[in-house]
């Protein structure tokens, strides 16, 4: 859930992919074969039909579901407005004003992707919702065969109603983009481009025109920069259009390279050495309940003193649910689509398998055409690490590197079969035997030594 309210036990979000909440809505659905098909697609972790091309703003507390409005963006002779298909509250929480925080989150919404205004058919009998609408300066537009069509204009409504003080939250130390000269662009990637200021900082900046998307990078820098952990590449200060986040400002990236760079040039035992740093600031961040996501040896940088940094932070996750579709196919784990500590510790091993072996895996690649890369470049790898990765491509666990090195050891010499254990005891049987016929053979020639 991206937050947009977030006080004492009272919650107000935006829904994504946080499945026990949908399924926690359609549970709510008056028809019981909607609700029979929707749950069977939230079981595959797959967002139902009914939520499609809809934002769906949610009102918990405690995690208890109080209500929920689906709304949806039209375009009206190139105007774009909002249309609220459906406001729900459950009996209890009624006429306590959540209808009305709910509607008023839909005109935040509207204001900040610049939709000119929200509409809504009510049914002309139902005057309790009618009252609610009217309240917050809806107006009658027309009639429809469904009810009476109300509109509100989306500026006023958010000047009157003091919208953005509501549900912006913006830092007491961001930054104005329009404070900012831009230099040159340093580099461009799936999600934004990175500039230089002319003040010497660096300022990533979001291209995606998503408001959710946008939305949820705020609250994930936002938490990502007062966290403490030196190896990753921090935001310093987030940036803000007229208000609205658009982008943050970096720590600048020491000197040193990423990982991949000279890669064909490091020993089996650098490359061990490096694999075991990116391991420690892993679980530094799994500890910590966050999740790297888009892990892979262009994010992993060395500084000059061989100390491991991570960069692109605004792609960690720090909530559950997510959907991991937004990264490379290769790095994408076949049998976890919730991005968790597996899902980084498939990443982990594809990024290190490739390291190992020398070979750039091509982004598009399936996990079997990924396993016959393996299977072809196995043998340049010791049984140990054969093992860890015959687990990664054979099996359902996930591990790191050096913990599945352990468990090999201890698998070695705790977990051996019958008959390798009858012939160690035949063996050590012999051994003994062995000892035991040199010293009577000793024993015997002293004492036939001192009789003579």
């Amino acid at each position: 859930m991206i937050n947009l309210v977030k006080k004492e036990n009272l919650n107000l979000g935006i829904l994504e992919t946080d499945f026990d909440v949908f399924a926690d809505i359609v549970n709510t659905f008056s028809s019981e074969t909607i609700k029979k098909d929707c749950l069977l697609d939230l079981d595959d972790y797959i967002i139902p039909e009914y939520f499609r091309n809809k934002i769906t703003l949610v009102i918990q507390t405690n995690k208890m579901l109080i209500g929920y409005t689906t709304f949806e963006f039209k375009n009206n002779n190139n105007v774009s407005q909002v249309e609220i298909n459906k406001v729900y509250v459950l009996d209890e929480f009624k006429n306590k004003n959540m209808e009305a925080l709910l509607i008023e989150a839909v005109i935040y919404i509207a204001g900040e992707v610049g939709s000119r205004n929200v509409i809504v058919t009510v049914d002309e009998h139902n005057l309790d919702v009618l009252k609610i609408y009217q309240s917050l300066g809806f107006y009658e537009v027309g009639i429809n065969e469904d009810g009476n069509l109300l509109s509100i204009n989306v500026i006023s409504a958010v000047r009157m109603r003091m919208l953005n003080d509501k549900f912006r939250d913006i830092p007491a130390d961001s930054v104005d983009y329009k404070d900012l000269k831009l230099v040159k662009k340093i580099a461009s990637g799936r999600s934004g481009n990175i500039y230089l200021t002319q003040d010497g900082r660096i300022l990533k900046m979001f291209t995606s025109t998503s408001f959710t998307y946008v939305k949820d990078r705020e609250e994930t820098i936002k938490y990502i920069k007062n966290i403490d952990i030196p190896e990753i590449i921090k935001p310093k200060h987030l940036v803000y259009y007229d208000g609205i986040f658009v982008g943050y400002i970096m720590e600048y990236l020491p000197e040193g390279q990423a990982l991949w760079n000279k890669s064909e040039s490091y020993s089996f035992e650098e490359k061990i050495d490096k694999i075991k740093e990116i391991e420690k600031v892993m679980k530094k961040l799994h500890k910590n309940k966050i999740y790297i996501c888009d892990l892979n040896p262009d994010n992993i940088f060395f500084d000059k003193n061989g100390n491991v940094k991570l960069i692109d932070c605004d792609a960690f996750v720090i909530k559950d649910s997510v959907i991991n579709n937004e990264v490379a196919k290769k790095y994408r784990d076949p049998l976890n689509k919730i991005v968790s500590e597996k899902t980084d510790l498939y990443a982990f091993a594809i990024t290190t398998l490739q390291l190992l072996i020398d070979v750039n895996i091509p982004d598009d690649s399936s996990f079997s055409e990924i396993e016959k890369i393996y299977n072809k470049n196995k043998n340049k790898l010791p049984v140990s690490f054969k093992n860890y990765y015959d687990h990664i491509f054979k099996g359902k666990d996930r591990y790191y590197l050096t913990d599945s090195y352990e468990q090999y050891l201890n698998e070695m010499y705790t977990n051996d079969s019958e008959e390798q254990q009858d012939k160690k005891s035949g063996k050590i049987s012999v051994i003994i035997l062995s000892f035991i016929m040199v010293v009577i053979a000793v024993i015997g020639y002293v004492v036939l030594k001192k009789n003579s």
